[in-house]
């Protein structure tokens, strides 16, 4: 279970071929990036053959990227000051396809231009309601409350918000650590769901971080998940994290900033462990089609991903 090859997460998807396929900058298919040949050992739909369909059948018409739609949002919690917990309506099909791990929109307030849009992760869907935490970090974040406004431009969905989901979505009865703090609870939250439902034995270490309180508590709770809070993941987390995997868990699932996944994968490698780790996604997004470029990170191997589009271990993106 460890080995996890990079794909692309929306392959096959309705999403599929995408704008990077047109310009032979597919993240996939090796003919689609400009290359002679096929070497992919890709058992699902031809990429390639689907771009040349699209282009040779005349009564095709390609499906917009994504939806774009304007809804009202409602500050549902002042969780601290400038970080507020959101909720706002959507229609039922995106609703659907934002409750998953990993899932996550780019939102904007109306009457802004496209490049005011910023990504934010889902933290779970209830029926067509989504919530978001927003943190007002920034002018992207801090215009979509700028003059008493409650409207926002949802554009979605996307859905490479945490590295390794296959470990997350295939997992069945087994051992799980999930790693916390901050502004890390929103993402964790739907992970943590997804590995209930699969009948995984949960312990979860929790940290208020920026935030000041774990405010997914009592969610994680009613999920029947064993918590350990500490007050700080640095001083208190990580000596935990070393008396838990004595136990050898299947799998870890770090939610949070890159420095926490580094100090996971320190401790891991210290005590000589090879555990699968889940991560969440924290590359700089503007686009989330590929198109941009702000999120291209380099592997260990010298290889340059697309991190909005590329499923990987985030030890992957480690440099040795």
């Amino acid at each position: 279970m460890k080995n996890l090859s990079l794909y692309c997460i929306d392959i096959n998807s309705r999403y599929c071929p995408c704008l990077l396929a047109e310009t032979n900058h597919c993240v996939f298919c090796s003919q689609l990036k400009g290359e002679e040949s096929c070497n992919c050992n890709w058992q699902g739909v031809c990429v390639l053959y689907e771009q040349h369909w699209q282009k040779k059948n005349s009564a095709h018409t390609k499906e917009p990227l994504r939806s774009e739609i304007t809804t009202k949002f409602s500050i549902t919690e002042e969780l601290a000051k400038d970080i507020y917990l959101l909720k706002f309506s959507v229609p039922q099909e995106l609703a659907k396809e934002l409750n998953k791990p990993g899932a996550f929109v780019f939102l904007r307030a109306p009457g802004d231009e496209h490049f005011c849009r910023f990504p934010v992760g889902v933290m779970k869907v209830s029926e067509n309601e989504a919530y978001v935490v927003i943190e007002k970090i920034g002018p992207k974040s801090t215009r979509l409350f700028f003059n008493n406004n409650t409207e926002l431009v949802v554009r979605g969905p996307y859905h490479n918000g945490m590295f390794g989901q296959p470990w997350i979505d295939k997992i069945t009865g087994g051992k799980i650590l999930l790693i916390a703090g901050g502004m890390g609870q929103p993402p964790a939250l739907p992970a943590a769901i997804k590995l209930s439902q699969n009948h995984n034995k949960i312990v979860a270490v929790l940290a208020p971080g920026k935030v000041g309180h774990i405010f997914i508590a009592k969610e994680l709770a009613n999920l029947g998940i064993d918590l350990r809070p500490v007050v700080s993941m640095r001083k208190n987390g990580l000596p935990l994290l070393k008396e838990l995997l004595i136990e050898k868990p299947d799998l870890i699932v770090s939610a949070g900033p890159d420095e926490q996944h580094y100090a996971i994968v320190n401790v891991l490698q210290d005590q000589g462990l090879d555990i699968p780790m889940a991560a969440t996604n924290n590359a700089p997004m503007c686009c989330g089609e590929g198109i941009c470029g702000s999120c291209i990170k380099e592997t260990n191997d010298n290889k340059k991903i697309r991190t909005c589009k590329v499923q990987t271990d985030f030890t992957y993106l480690i440099p040795y």
